[in-house]
């Protein structure tokens, strides 16, 4: 097949450091090349994607993640820059929801889905528990003509009316991932810093365990004022550290050795990747009990299931009752291999 993956132009593929969605792009634009597929990304400018079967299309100048009031214009540009050269390809898979195909036109709102021709999947990669995107979904029956692809059963409960729906969980390369089981006497939190991860709570559950907490997390601009009002003061550099944004070999080093990672979402968390690739490491989680967690931690086996700072500080305190070997072949479901043969299987069904 010939294959159009299009994806976000905030970040590069790969990314550098931190970029959940790219990496997701990087490894299934590789996995379904070395399949046999032509594989065509359109990414942002500053994206070294390569390979056999894979051409790289930039559609932005640079990543915009650091020009957010630039995003939009270069992501509809992108849209239909894919548009236009949609004869090319047998199938189009967007990694984006179909509300950022809804653009206004010559006073006339539409959906830039509706003039695509050949087949398109929508990969969901954020929340689904908007109000006004459920209802305009519910509503914009044009739309069910497309598949629409969702990384976690909770993020698809919140949409069940699409007729065309699969769930297809992301994947790491569990290989790449070296399981340690001595571990040092910290615990880890790895992600972005901003309120919905739950840096706040992760910072006082170390603090009531006094168990030395690692901060590996980058700070978006648009957080910079969260950071700097309600989280530096409480690092103190020798029970709270802040590594900062880290990159694959370093946040290797991290999670292996950390006797647990905290996942204190306060959001639904889509489908959380760090959670797979501690646990891949021989790392146990412990996670509040929202969005994609319970699909992936399994209390008392993995890690541990919580709702509160305070259950997640007594769950600290008894990470090392779990095996790592346990946590590493939980980890094992969540391969590339698996999710580029569905994705592989969901394609080759819509052609």
């Amino acid at each position: 097949m010939k294959i159009a993956i299009v994806t976000p132009v905030m970040v590069p593929v790969p990314p550098r450091k931190y970029g959940g969605i790219e990496e997701i792009v990087d490894e299934l634009a590789h996995g379904l090349a070395e399949r046999g597929h032509h594989i065509t990304v359109f990414c942002s400018g500053g994206s070294t994607i390569a390979g056999e079967n894979i051409e790289r299309i930039e559609t932005s100048p640079y990543p915009t993640r650091e020009h957010q009031e630039e995003n939009r214009k270069w992501e509809i540009a992108q849209i239909e820059t894919v548009l236009g050269r949609q004869d090319e390809f047998d199938i189009i898979h967007f990694n984006y929801e179909p509300i950022a195909f809804r653009i206004e036109r010559d006073g006339m709102e539409m959906n830039l889905l509706d003039s695509f021709r050949k087949p398109v999947v929508c990969t969901f990669h954020n929340i689904t528990t908007i109000p006004e995107h459920i209802e305009y979904y519910r509503s914009s029956r044009s739309l069910d003509r497309h598949t629409m692809i969702f990384v976690s059963e909770n993020q698809r409960s919140h949409v069940p009316f699409f007729p065309k729906s699969k769930v297809i969980y992301n994947g790491i390369r569990v290989e790449r991932f070296p399981v340690e089981r001595q571990k040092m006497d910290y615990m880890l939190f790895l992600g972005r810093i901003t309120p919905e991860k739950g840096i706040i709570e992760a910072i006082t559950v170390a603090e009531m365990t006094n168990i030395p907490l690692v901060i590996a997390a980058k700070i978006d601009p648009v957080d910079q004022r969260f950071y700097d009002s309600e989280v530096r003061s409480r690092i103190d550099g020798t029970l709270v550290h802040y590594v900062g944004e880290v990159d694959f070999d370093e946040k290797i080093g991290y999670l292996k050795n950390a006797k647990c990672l905290l996942f204190p979402i306060r959001w639904e968390e889509p489908f959380g990747l760090v959670m797979v690739e501690a646990l891949a490491c021989g790392t146990p989680v412990i996670a509040f009990r929202r969005g994609s967690v319970p699909e992936i931690v399994q209390d008392g086996v993995n890690g541990y299931l919580v709702n509160t700072a305070d259950q997640m500080a007594a769950a600290a305190r008894r990470c090392g009752e779990i095996p790592p070997d346990e946590c590493r072949k939980s980890a094992e479901q969540f391969s590339v291999g698996r999710m580029v043969g569905e994705y592989e299987a969901t394609f080759m069904r819509e052609v």
